[in-house]
């Protein structure tokens, strides 16, 4: 009987891979499927490729980025040898991050089979394979998808060496920690998360013993740590992006002095189950009926019930993955690292953790295997939903991440006659750099200046656009190009000046009359982001 038994299980846990199997390639298939979509890249990817057009790996390693750009040196420089490689255009500059978010499914899937049962598993990564936001920043030129990566491949080494005491595999884990900070700015916090995790429970148990021989890897990672703080990191450092995010609320309130700051912990708690875990269903809607609201509330109450059932099961687990979410929100609070959005992207693999556990308690407490299952599709069908929605409608993945900007390029390159003149304004004057160094387009457009600075006011600010206006008094046809949704510059105060930002007019408004008094607007096209203007000479 008990060979039948064995057999059946067996049997059960060989169909449960083969699941996980095909979730993980049909994660691969929505990374592969988007990266060939080849979208176009949006401001703030524009901003970071712009140094690879003329930064060398010296150049990378010691000098600002354009537009104060901040990314880790491993990244930058592997990003720089695909481009190297295969030539400067968007498949290149996003090929480290797909690379990473398809590597980390795979190694992902080992920390799960670590952690939890079979069942556990198929939870975990089939969030972690559909998660719509860590599809979107597999296929986006910026280093949130490898520093997911790194959390995950932290987690690994933890699940590898952290019951060794011998010397070698203590070094070694140390040395492999130590190389992930060189690729990572966030994981100094899984790294150091994992440590005091570790310490705290071998000083409440008295294993002072494995406390030393630990102590080896985590002295190698602070040693790793200050040297690329010492040489690379600390020149990233700046007064206007802890500006920027205190002004949208970006940092945690340490301690929070008044409702409005309280409001911060639940209001960031409910968008981090949002973006990135794609856990919840409507929470930005105005409208919400009870099946979703139901179905939003299940993730909240699997993760919570998660963290109270690991803590009672395997404690050291527990510190492992707790801590380093508490190392994030004291580096919030002390206003060095801001939570929103993709910066929650490195913490999702221990997030999703959580929440599988929370899946795993009511499996053992709940004996009904159909009521199990509509837990399952409830806590995956959000995810499943929003991820589906994308591949049909590929365009509108993530909105205010979207861009038209090589759409509208093109459709100035398409529409072109001989002796037309394009008139880029100076908000968009990042994206038209690094497009005009990817596509051959049949013009070369006049940068226009930013004249915000050196004028006192709009009519001062007027009179200087006739610099600008001047190079193209005597053409018949101009096209201009703008950026309707990035109005400001790296560096700006919000608002500032305000006779530019709260006037009777907007910029952009103000630009379109004064061109109109020289020519004559003959088509208007708006392309999401970017706004296209047809002028002819009377």
């Amino acid at each position: 009987m008990d060979n039948f038994i064995n057999k059946d299980i067996n049997q059960n846990d060989k169909k449960i891979s083969v699941i996980i199997l095909i979730i993980l390639l049909i994660g691969v298939g929505l990374r592969l499927f988007h990266y060939l979509y080849n979208r176009s890249l949006w401001m703030d990817e524009v901003y970071l490729c712009s140094s690879f057009i003329h930064m060398n790996y010296v150049d990378l390693a010691t000098k600002t980025l354009d537009y104060g750009q901040k990314a880790p040196i491993g990244f930058l420089w592997l990003t720089k040898f695909v481009v190297n490689l295969i030539g400067f255009n968007e498949m290149a500059l996003r090929a480290i991050p797909l690379i990473a978010g398809i590597t980390s499914l795979f190694i992902f899937k080992r920390v799960c089979k670590a952690f939890l049962n079979i069942q556990g598993q198929v939870i975990a990564i089939c969030i972690f394979s559909i998660a719509p936001a860590l599809i979107y920043h597999s296929v986006e030129i910026k280093q949130y998808s490898t520093e997911c990566l790194t959390t995950v491949i932290a987690l690994y080494l933890y699940c590898i060496y952290a019951n060794n005491n011998k010397w070698g595999n203590n070094v070694l884990w140390g040395i492999c920690g130590g190389i992930l900070i060189w690729f990572s700015f966030s994981v100094i916090f899984i790294l150091l998360g994992i440590a005091a995790g570790i310490c705290l429970n071998h000083i409440l148990k008295k294993d002072f013993k494995s406390l030393f021989f630990n102590a080896i890897p985590f002295t190698i990672w602070i040693i790793s740590f200050i040297l690329n703080y010492t040489l690379f990191t600390h020149k990233q450092e700046s007064a206007w992006v802890v500006y920027f995010f205190k002004v949208y609320d970006n940092f945690m309130p340490m301690p929070p002095h008044t409702l409005r700051e309280l409001k911060w912990f639940p209001r960031n708690f409910l968008s981090m189950m949002d973006y990135p875990l794609g856990l919840i269903w409507v929470f930005n809607k105005a409208k919400i009926s009870m099946i979703s609201l139901a179905l939003s509330i299940i993730p909240i109450i699997l993760l919570s019930i998660g963290m109270f059932s690991i803590f009672n099961t395997n404690r050291r687990n527990f510190y492992v993955l707790i801590f380093p979410l508490l190392m994030v929100l004291l580096a919030s609070g002390l206003f060095l690292y801001p939570l929103i959005e993709r910066f929650w992207i490195f913490t999702t693999p221990i997030f999703i953790l959580f929440v599988a556990f929370g899946f795993e308690y009511y499996q053992r407490k709940i004996k009904s295997h159909k009521l199990i299952l509509l837990i399952s599709l409830a806590i995956t069908s959000c995810p499943f939903t929003q991820s589906l929605y994308f591949v049909i409608h590929p365009d509108r993945f993530y909105k205010h991440k979207n861009s038209a900007e090589k759409e509208s390029l093109f459709y100035i390159n398409n529409h072109f006659r001989q002796g037309d003149i394009v008139y880029n304004y100076w908000n968009n004057a990042p994206g038209y750099k690094v497009y005009k160094h990817i596509y051959n387009f049949k013009y070369l457009a006049i940068q226009g200046h930013d004249f915000r600075k050196t004028s006192e006011d709009l009519t001062d600010y007027n009179h200087q656009l006739k610099q600008d206006f001047n190079e193209f008094s005597g053409k018949k046809r101009v096209w201009l190009l703008y950026n309707n949704q990035f109005l400001t510059d790296i560096g700006d105060k919000i608002d500032d000046p305000v006779w530019y930002y709260k006037n009777h007019i907007s910029p952009t408004d103000n630009l379109v009359a004064q061109l109109s008094k020289i020519k004559k607007p003959i088509k208007k096209e708006i392309f999401k982001d970017i706004t296209i203007y047809l002028f002819e000479k009377d």
